[in-house]
């Protein structure tokens, strides 16, 4: 019921390059592009750094329209045609260019006479477009979520399970990472991330709290929070109890995968947003426990500022519970001097209703997939995403881009063992896949707008809040 008629899709194609024709000759006339994507200062500060996630589907910075920067890698965009006998490889901008060109040059070398080029993968609708138009390179690296759902979902990509050697890596694999989607097994994960609560030490000690006792519930969440906001202001700051990325609520239903742990600690992970088929809501359902979310999501709120004016690295916030292990990097960006896990650092498992309950975590990460082309450029893409499901070229892809392994054999390396990153890989063992579904993404957006009346504008109750939601979203889903 979720695919499209390769017809209608052409229809579409036809009607965006002559609306991509036109504002064309309104540029050249002269006209003013409105189209761009902003990006505001929250994104440039709190974005993660690396390659990696913001715990989700999309970074802020992929999901928006930066123009590159001077010293930023640079690709060609795909759309052309790769020449005979060439891999050609989507990735989004930034750092993973870079790391996929090493890796492309390490298959070269590896195996004389391949070819494999590095092309940035389109923002926008564009992507969609040159795919429809056939278009597409050999693969691409996506984004756990939706996005996977949606190609999956319109069969542009193929199913992995029966290629030669598949079986076998997928054996390799972390069971929760490589979960099958309408019954294929249509990625291969290779890197993870995970959200945490992050909180500064110092703050507690100033505080009277313990700063090697983080929360473990709701309430001492709560009341740590309470804590840490009354302190005075700090060189004109003014100190918060803690943060929620409210600036995100608009930007994408990726961000639904930062708020999603403490949902799933409500519900001690027995719903996420659709059934199993994804083709109807399930979190209005009492045993959900939407409404306990949005009612401690609202008795935080109080301790938080409305935008994250001030991010965590600002050392004015207290606690933030949606940090995810690809921030690593944004720590030696903090004011005044580098943060430092176990120092005035600490991490800890996102907080859960009542002492003894399971804390769940949510992945984000990146997976490679194929796109449907010809027999011979699927088969020399399947033996480049075998190179790179490699444990030294997976290791290599996690380390320089911020990611967690999806390779159960990786998370037992010396690089993971590292206080400042067992956590995240102890995490693992306790994180949900973001449903990935292509309707999901539209659910996730209904649901964040209302969490933006219900928690930021404090306009409607909790029960309210579960009503409209699963309105709105029942809405979208017919």
């Amino acid at each position: 019921m979720y695919r499209i008629k390769w017809a209608q899709m052409r229809q579409a194609v036809t009607l965006l390059v002559v609306m991509v024709m036109l504002g064309t000759l309104l540029a050249a006339c002269g006209g003013t592009n409105t189209g761009g994507t902003g990006t505001s200062e929250a994104t440039a500060t709190t974005a993660p750094a690396g390659g990696g996630d913001a715990a989700a589907t999309d970074t802020p910075a992929e999901a928006g329209a930066a123009e590159a920067t001077p010293g930023e890698p640079t690709a060609p965009e795909a759309g052309t045609k790769p020449a005979e006998g060439t891999i050609q490889v989507a990735v989004v901008k930034g750092d993973m260019i870079i790391t996929m060109r090493k890796l492309a040059d390490a298959y070269m070398q590896a195996n004389p006479g391949a070819k494999v080029e590095v092309v940035i993968e389109p923002e926008g609708g564009a992507f969609d477009a040159l795919i429809a138009a056939g278009n597409q390179p050999d693969m691409f690296v996506a984004s756990f979520g939706s996005q996977i759902g949606k190609y999956a979902a319109q069969e542009f990509v193929i199913p992995m399970e029966d290629l030669p050697g598949a079986q076998e890596l997928l054996g390799k694999l972390s069971e929760a990472t490589a979960q099958q989607l309408y019954g294929h097994n249509f990625y291969m994960p290779i890197g993870a991330d995970v959200t945490m609560l992050i909180y500064n030490k110092d703050l507690f000690q100033k505080a009277g709290l313990d700063p090697n006792s983080p929360p473990k519930t709701w309430d001492e969440f709560l009341s740590y929070a309470e804590k840490i906001h009354a302190l005075p202001a700090e060189g004109g700051n003014k100190i918060y109890g803690t943060v929620f990325w409210n600036d995100a609520l608009a930007w994408g239903g990726w961000y639904w995968n930062m708020l999603q742990p403490m949902y799933l600690n409500a519900n001690q992970n027995s719903c996420q947003l659709l059934n199993a088929l994804g083709t109807d809501i399930v979190f209005d359902k009492p045993e959900c426990k939407m409404a306990d979310f949005f009612t401690f999501a609202q008795n935080a709120q109080k301790f938080a500022p409305p935008t994250m004016e001030k991010n965590f690295f600002s050392r004015t916030i207290g606690m933030w519970p949606q940090y995810g292990y690809s921030w690593e990097p944004n720590l030696k960006q903090a004011e005044g001097k580098p943060m430092v896990v176990g120092e005035d650092v600490g991490v800890a498992p996102v907080p859960v209703p009542n002492e003894g309950d399971t804390s769940y975590s949510t992945y984000g990460g990146r997976a490679l997939m194929i796109f449907k082309t010809t027999p011979d450029r699927q088969n020399r893409a399947w033996e480049f995403v075998k190179f790179l499901m490699q444990d030294e070229n997976a290791l290599l892809f996690d380390k320089e881009l911020g990611y967690l392994p999806t390779l159960t054999s990786l998370q037992s390396d010396p690089y993971f063992a590292d206080p400042a990153r067992k956590p995240f890989v102890d995490q693992l063992n306790n994180s949900i896949l973001p449903e990935q579904f292509s309707t999901a993404e539209d659910v996730a957006n209904q649901v964040l707008g209302v969490y933006q009346q219900a928690v930021v504008q404090g306009e409607l109750s909790p029960e309210q809040a579960v009503t409209t939601a699963a309105e709105k979203a029942r809405g979208v889903l017919k």
